[in-house]
This record gives C-alpha cells, structure tokens and sequence, in this order.
C-alpha cells in the first residue's frame, strides 16, 4: 500500500525494452544519449522515451527500417522463387545405356564407393562385388546409387535457398524428379526409386 506523500520514482525503460519498440542502439545513442540511471542496467526515463517516439526523427527512423525490411523480404521472395523454378526446370538427363553396361557401371561404381570408406573407416574392409555374383535386388539398388550420383551435381541449386523449410522443400521436389527421371530412362528401376525415395510416392 501506498503511504501518504511517499514520492514514487518514475518508470524507467531498459535498452531491452527499447528494442521492442522499435529502437535500435543507433537510435538510442542518438536520440536520447545517456541513460538516466545505469544501474541494475542503463535505463530511461519513460516520459523522455515517449516524447522522443512522438518526434519526427523517430517516425522517420522507423519508416526507414520498416521500407527496408519490405524490401528485403521482396528480394528474398524473389531469390527463392527464382531459386525454386531451377530446381523445378532443370533437365535432369541420364545416359540410355544397355542393361548389362548399366550393371557394370553400377558395380564399378559400388565397389569404389566401398574402397573409399575403407580408406576413411579402419574398421571396414572393402567387399569387392560382381555383376554375376549379385542378386536383382542389389543390382537395382547400385544402379539407383549410380545413376543418383550422376544427377548429384544438381544439388547445388539448393545452396540458393535459404536454410530452413524452402530448403527442405526444394530438396524434396529434386528427390522426386530424380526419381521420375530414373524410372523414366530405366522402368524397371521403378520398384527401387519407390521404395528408397518415399517422398516421390506422395502425390
């Protein structure tokens, strides 16, 4: 309870609270220079904060930063979309080869890829493969890992997106036309594609 005559010291505003407002340290240090106390942390009167965001410098400051914002959520607008559309576009060809051709390239292709984890891990030893020594199944699968890695180089274009859900977005629309693109050259990869690439079974 309030006693009687007691002087109430005025409300303050930290340079936290500022920020939330609409301030930047620019504009603290500008327009209303040293705080007014400084301890527990610098802080200002709330009748001079308040009669400085009723100035025209303040408005304009933040008209500034306002436009700028705009503009800039534009122009990112516009990278991802551009960004986006290459990702959509892109010819994702693959070379037609002969089925037996595409087995070998896919096991020389394997059997690399195994060295060169041998090389990186000390507890794995290289498992050379043959063609004729391989069941359907792992053929296909090698295949896929193959012709993937030819259509790899595309993945580039997800570095023009920004981190995030557009990123996320973008990588699962070029998974999916890879994916179209290998059943397209090989249909009998299809099963393979479908069950490695869940996200081409949407839609």
């Amino acid at each position: 309870m309030a006693v009687p005559g007691e002087l109430h010291a005025p409300a303050h505003c930290s340079v936290a609270e500022l920020l939330t407002r609409g301030w930047t340290p620019y504009l603290v240090r500008t327009l209303l220079g040293d705080p007014d106390r400084t301890e527990p942390v610098p802080l200002y009167l709330a009748p001079r904060v308040a009669a400085a965001e009723a100035g025209d410098a303040f408005g304009r400051a933040v008209a500034v930063r306002r436009r700028r914002a705009d503009a800039l959520r534009a122009a990112t607008g516009r990278r991802r979309e551009l960004a986006m559309e290459a990702v959509r576009s892109v010819p994702l060809d693959l070379p037609e080869l002969p089925a037996g051709e595409l087995a070998a390239r896919a096991v020389r292709h394997r059997n690399l890829r195994d060295a060169h984890r041998a090389a990186r891990s000390w507890g794995h030893r290289p498992r050379p493969v043959t063609v004729g020594g391989s069941s359907a199944a792992e053929l296909a699968r090698w295949e896929v890992d193959y012709l993937c890695d030819l259509l790899a180089g595309h993945r580039r274009l997800l570095e023009a997106l920004p981190p995030g859900t557009a990123r996320e977005e973008g990588d699962r629309l070029l998974r999916r036309r890879m994916s179209d693109a290998i059943i397209a050259a090989y249909p009998g990869l299809q099963r393979e594609c479908r069950r490695r690439l869940p996200a081409a079974r949407a839609g």
